[in-house]
């Protein structure tokens, strides 16, 4: 029980009782230090495949990325940082951190997420332009537009890279279908500073020390 203390609940400070929280996304400080960070935090980088879903568990039966994660999970609560579709491979990030998983997820901390998007048919630069033209701000957050290059141009496939300030549901997928192309095959690279190069399709390790440093400093203070 808090007998004293400035309470701060999600940046506003707690005057009265009765305030509601949601367990693993509000972030509640206690004179300037957090409660609900877990004393053995783990981070992991799993590399998703195709045919995998996003969540703790599956109704259908399906596997899940906690299924490949198996060696991680003994005596410990682990969730994913957000969602990639089930035909979408890359980057995910997996966690016991509820704190970490708010911030990494909520649109005021803008870290980025790139993808690499092979569509059907030959993009132009007026395509490029209003890939990037489409996205808009979130509210609290600044500018979402997102930046779209051109990777390689393979007979009736392009590959292009595209790097977004948040992750709404399906986004690249609406995104493209929206300016008419087809995709036929999307994988996140990165998220912020991590990237997905080395680790094996289905392979998780742990994020490095540097990596975790790297993440803390960008989430540390609000955008």
């Amino acid at each position: 029980m808090i007998k004293a203390g400035r309470v701060v609940v999600d940046g506003r400070k707690v005057r009265q009782p009765g305030t509601q929280v949601v367990p693993g996304r509000t972030r509640i400080t206690v004179d300037g230090k957090g409660l609900d960070r877990p004393v053995n935090r783990i981070v992991l980088l799993l590399h998703k495949p195709i045919g995998i879903v996003s969540t703790v568990s599956d109704p259908e039966g399906r596997p899940t990325v906690l299924d490949l994660c198996r060696q991680y999970t003994r005596g410990r609560r682990l969730f994913p940082v957000g969602r990639l579709d089930i035909n979408t491979s890359g980057l995910l990030l997996i966690t016991n951190d509820g704190v970490l998983c708010y911030r990494l997820t909520h649109p005021r901390f803008t870290l980025t997420r790139t993808y690499l998007v092979r569509v059907r048919g030959l993009v132009d630069d007026k395509t490029l332009r209003r890939l990037e033209r489409m996205t808009k701000p979130s509210r609290g957050a600044p500018s979402a537009h997102a930046n779209v290059e051109i990777v390689k141009r393979i007979e009736k496939v392009t590959a292009i890279r595209v790097t977004l300030r948040e992750g709404r549901n399906r986004q690249v997928r609406r995104m493209c279908e929206a300016v008419g192309l087809r995709v036929v095959k999307l994988k996140r690279e990165k998220f912020g500073p991590v990237s997905i190069r080395g680790v094996p399709l289905g392979a998780v390790r742990p994020l490095e020390d540097r990596e975790l440093e790297k993440i803390d400093r960008l989430i540390s203070t609000e955008a």
